[in-house]
């Protein structure tokens, strides 16, 4: 019986760090998190909790300052994305609720991502404006969303999106609006 499980943990380490290995090898595209969202869930043995963790780690290595809080992607679209975040003391302000910093990060990063899955390989967007409306005290688990139209017009130079954080009872705690400059080249 113990041959057993030390096989199976074998297996399971291998499989481990080879999904490491693979997931390192996408990290340079990450200019388009759908695919490594994608590649991730196509791993049936892993659970769900465990891809939406691989994700936001990565997305933290792209990304490092959304290291900063602890949040997970939940889902991730063409056009949209979906993420939640804890409120921790790490994040918290001396009024014992979510600091604002923290909500514009995890807003700015779940933004982000929707915009990201609408571009191809060689567009670029970069943020140039972010405006936040504190609605209510954002308190516990948080939720994140946003979702933006595809690209018609390739010759845009600004895309704007809109973020709204909701806690646990559906209340919305703070609305974001990113605006985006971007590059789009012909594919």
């Amino acid at each position: 019986m113990n041959n057993l499980y030390l096989a199976l943990g074998s297996i399971l380490l291998i499989a481990l760090i080879a999904l490491v290995g693979f997931v390192s090898k996408k990290l340079g595209a990450l200019r388009d998190p759908l695919q490594i969202w994608e590649a991730l869930n196509n791993v049936g043995l892993l659970p769900i909790r465990m891809r939406a963790w691989i994700f936001s780690t990565v997305v933290g290595i792209a990304n490092p300052y959304s290291k900063s809080i602890n949040f997970r992607i939940t889902e991730l679209r063409k056009g949209k994305s979906c993420g939640v975040m804890k409120e921790t003391k790490a994040i918290s302000n001396p009024f014992r609720c979510v600091h604002a910093a923290a909500l514009i990060t995890f807003g700015e990063t779940v933004g982000g991502l929707a915009v990201f899955t609408l571009l191809g390989k060689k567009d670029r967007a970069i943020l140039t404006n972010i405006n936040a409306e504190y609605i209510k005290v954002s308190r516990g688990l948080l939720t994140a969303s946003s979702v933006i139209q595809p690209i018609k017009d390739r010759e845009i130079k600004e895309l704007v999106n809109e973020v709204l954080i909701k806690n646990a009872a559906f209340e919305t705690v703070a609305k974001l609006t990113l605006t985006w400059k971007v590059d789009l080249k012909d594919q």
